[in-house]
């Protein structure tokens, strides 16, 4: 059984994918990395449609946008800070023969965020708080802060109909513009689904 046929069935143990990487980045995997079971799920509620783009906001080794493109034929894309996590990703791709997925060497911030349709966050921010997972990024407690207050300012800014899907939170509250629309036990935590109704009104 192939890779990509593995996870479109459901048959793709953590394992299997994991050690498509490099040592030093799949032993990070049970910790920082979405699981296969629950990317799954999460990639159901991002891609309603093979017509969905998704893009993962701190995409880590690309294991959320991996599964979620083979599994529902969308496009994925994943933006992540550290060049051997965005190098290591594309190679699993490779391997794995998906080619509706894309991954881009950026802060998040530096990129517009509106092509897309949905929005990953698995607690892209918690290490500013509990401290990094390696060494190659400046990590700074008042970073947290303005991470959060910069990424409700991109949530506020979305189109209405624009699906984020959350996993361990990300580390601040949803505009209220956004409706809860699933909250369900997935992993270690919980996968909650939020979908965009309207524009946010600001009174002064």
């Amino acid at each position: 059984m192939t890779y990509l046929t593995a996870l479109r069935e459901g048959a793709a143990a953590d394992s299997m994918i994991d050690d498509l990487y490099p040592e030093e980045v799949a032993r990070l995997a049970r910790v920082h990395f979405t699981p296969v079971a629950v990317a799954r799920r999460a990639a159901a509620l991002l891609a309603p449609t093979p017509e969905h783009r998704v893009l993962d906001l701190g995409a880590g080794a690309g294991k959320l946008c991996i599964v979620g493109a083979a599994c529902t034929g969308a496009s994925f894309t994943g933006i992540e800070q550290r060049i051997h996590f965005v190098r290591a990703a594309m190679d699993a791709a490779s391997r794995i023969g998906v080619s509706n997925v894309h991954f881009i060497h950026a802060n998040i911030l530096d990129v517009s965020w509106r092509p897309y349709d949905s929005y990953y966050l698995f607690n892209p921010f918690a290490e500013q708080m509990l401290g990094g997972i390696d060494h190659t990024l400046p990590i700074a407690p008042t970073l947290f802060g303005y991470y959060i207050t910069e990424v409700r300012k991109r949530l506020r800014e979305a189109r209405p109909g624009t699906r984020v899907v959350t996993y361990h939170g990300f580390g601040g509250s949803m505009p209220k513009c956004f409706r809860l629309a699933s909250c369900r036990r997935a992993g270690a935590d919980e996968l909650e689904l939020w979908i965009k109704e309207g524009e946010e009104r600001v009174y002064s």
